[in-house]
């Protein structure tokens, strides 16, 4: 049997703050985030994504407001923590910097698990 490697083309971060967005009515709770897509944790009874389904308003918290990103399903993926689906980022301009924002923004560090 051939063992599959992570493909991916950029950095996925898991180590966040307990973060949940809001997508189609319902809060979902982030696993990970890359600069170019996020993975959230889907619940029984929650809403059904659809693989090449078309997001167009996925909401990106930051510290000072939300910014509004597009994308599309590209995976609903099975592991020991959950179903989570995949959603690869759509970039119209200035997304780009909030997602990076974001990713400093929400990401554990020493620093801030040393603060009282």
């Amino acid at each position: 049997m051939q063992v599959s490697r992570d493909q991916r083309r950029s950095h996925r971060v898991r180590e966040l703050k307990p973060t949940r967005i809001r997508l189609k009515g319902h809060h979902f709770m982030v696993a990970d985030i890359s600069n170019s897509g996020i993975g959230i944790m889907l619940e029984d009874g929650g809403p059904t994504f659809v693989v090449g389904e078309r997001l167009e308003h996925i909401p990106i918290p930051l510290e000072n407001g939300i910014v509004n990103v597009q994308g599309i399903v590209s995976h609903i993926s099975v592991t020991t923590a959950g179903r989570t689906c995949g959603i690869h980022f759509i970039f119209r301009g200035a997304e780009y910097d909030a997602v990076i924002r974001f990713i400093q923004e929400r990401t554990l560090n020493s620093a801030d698990e040393a603060s009282p």
